[in-house]
């Protein structure tokens, strides 16, 4: 190795260290996962008439993207549940065998399961049940939660398939509790033309699902979501069989007194339902979502769903939901004290102490948004914008469901080492180093990645019309042209992330250049100075 080659790589190892050292953030205490952030969108709430969805993945998840074929299976043949996790990630403990089904959908494999190649899309978030509400000891709860989602994107071809055949399986073996606790499931479903929120309460066979409006978005953050049921009405809602009998044979749920069936007053932990994390995250997203209406930050709940005041749209999302810290708000995470003389939203660990949880949280290992289009093929119609780290110093690369494979770069790495041949960990130095000068180094970032981020969405278009014309012809090379473009951009963002990184290193190199900071720590910071004569 080239001695300069060595120094920058000997800098950027140290400087990870002592950054990991100084900055290390506690766990959302909702769940051993860490707390996520979810959300999906009818067709007729966004811009293009898309449906949409998407995840936060926070805490220590496989952040390595793969993609898995689909295929046809022998009777007989057995599925492994099986998924270790990365190392110094969160472990997962289930193992076991079901019957596999006779065809499968290639799926894109990570801590929680994307999306398929026909534009079903899954986002995620661990949710607190009651334990006097589970019916299955940790040794009956068979299918882990990473699993399930893995389960039903194999064997769904749209979002109704897919709730269905998850809830055959979790009928039949139980849904395992997150982390050993007895926390269940939530996820947010789309296909090109229907959104849904699918429920599974942990350590049970039960689960219980309700339709989005076509016109609306579902905001989640870590508590049961789905209110009254109605299962009279199959076109939006679904149930397991039990799911209300369990809650009255445990003497929770009186229809003479209750009235309707009510699921997340029910099953819901009392923690969870009034954890501030989870209602403060929810009323953002709806204060973002409908600015017109006056939303109480204090409220117990929220719609299930509403009507966005403007249609939205996937890069609207992540730059207005994904990257908030609250700002602008009383409990803006970029004001005050905590943030330091240079603004800056990330929190350290300290005993005693607990902050905001907002959404755009350093801790998260990647997150994403996905786009289900039914005017095109599945293999184009359905992109998922997925980002490696931190939101607001990561670039989100625009990853087809028909491509082949991802990066290298991409499905490699782990929690505890430093390896440049992942790219997750250039996206985690920027974020770690950009803490010592937020305000002015995360500005340096955000200027390269919104002009890649913008490049990218103005290029969407034509990369659609080539890849649906090379279809006709022959899917195989459509295939071929979207694997190269999704990998071509996921490369060029990496190697912006390394640069960056190198960049940011001489740029603030000792402290310069020379800054200001807000009247607030002008006048803490007189303090401590002497005259400039004495220096």
């Amino acid at each position: 190795m080239k001695p300069k080659r060595l120094f920058l790589g000997t800098v950027l190892v140290l400087t990870l260290s002592f950054a990991l050292v100084v900055v290390s953030f506690a766990s959302c205490s909702s769940c051993k996962k860490g707390g996520c952030s979810s959300f999906a969108a009818g067709k007729l709430a966004t811009v293009s008439g898309c449906t949409m969805s998407g995840h936060t993945c926070d805490g220590n998840c496989d952040f390595t993207l793969k993609v898995v074929p689909g295929g046809t299976h022998k009777s007989g043949e057995m599925y492994r549940i099986e998924w270790p996790g990365l190392p110094g990630g969160f472990g997962h403990e289930i193992k076991t065998e079901i019957p596999q089904a006779p065809v499968t959908y290639t799926y894109f494999q990570i801590e929680c399961p994307i999306g398929n190649e026909h534009q079903v899309f899954f986002g995620e978030n661990t949710c607190g049940t009651k334990e006097e509400l589970q019916t299955l000891s940790a040794e009956e709860g068979l299918i882990d939660w990473t699993q399930a989602a893995a389960l039903a994107l194999q064997r769904g071809k749209t979002a109704r398939e897919a709730i269905k055949a998850l809830g055959e399986i979790i009928g039949k073996y139980g849904l395992g509790g997150a982390g050993g606790l007895s926390c269940g499931e939530s996820f947010l479903i789309t296909d090109p033309n229907e959104a849904w929120c699918m429920e599974i309460p942990g350590y049970t066979n039960e689960w219980v699902a309700e339709r989005i409006p076509d016109d609306q978005v579902c905001p989640h953050a870590n508590r049961m979501r789905i209110g009254e049921i109605d299962l009279s009405n199959p076109d939006y809602f679904m149930a397991s069989p039990n799911l209300i009998k369990n809650a009255q044979e445990k003497g929770l749920y009186d229809p003479e007194k209750d009235g309707p069936f009510n699921f997340e007053k029910i099953y819901n932990t009392e923690s969870n339902r009034n954890s501030w994390g989870n209602r403060r995250r929810e009323w953002r997203m709806l204060s973002l979502l409908c600015p017109s209406k006056k939303w109480d930050p204090n409220a117990l709940i929220y719609p299930f769903s509403v009507k966005p005041d403007k249609k939205i749209s996937p890069q609207w999302w992540i730059n207005n939901i994904w990257r908030d810290h609250l700002e602008g708000t009383p409990y803006d995470l970029t004001k005050g004290i905590p943030a330091g003389p240079f603004g800056c939203p990330e929190r350290p660990s300290i005993s005693d102490i607990t902050f905001e949880r907002n959404i755009c949280i350093p801790r998260t290992s990647y997150s994403w948004v996905s786009q289900a289009r039914s005017w095109l093929p599945d293999w184009i119609g359905g992109v998922i914008w997925f980002g490696l780290d931190c939101p607001h110093s990561s670039c989100y690369v625009p990853f087809y469901v028909g491509i082949s494979q991802t990066p290298k770069s991409w499905r490699t790495g782990d929690f505890t080492k430093f390896s440049k041949e992942s790219a997750r960990w250039y996206f985690q130095a920027l974020d770690n180093y950009s803490c010592l000068r937020f305000n002015e180094m995360n500005a340096d970032v955000r200027a390269v990645f919104d002009r890649t981020e913008d490049i990218e969405l103005a290029m969407q278009p034509y990369i659609d019309k080539a890849a649906s014309e090379l279809y006709k012809i022959d899917p195989a090379l459509a295939q071929r042209f979207l694997t190269n473009f999704s990998g071509d951009c996921a490369l060029k963002a990496e190697n912006e992330a390394r640069d960056l990184f190198y960049s940011l290193i001489a740029k603030y190199a000792d402290g310069k250049p020379r800054t200001t900071v807000n009247k607030e720590w002008m006048e803490i910071l007189k303090k401590y100075t002497v005259p400039v004569s004495a220096q």
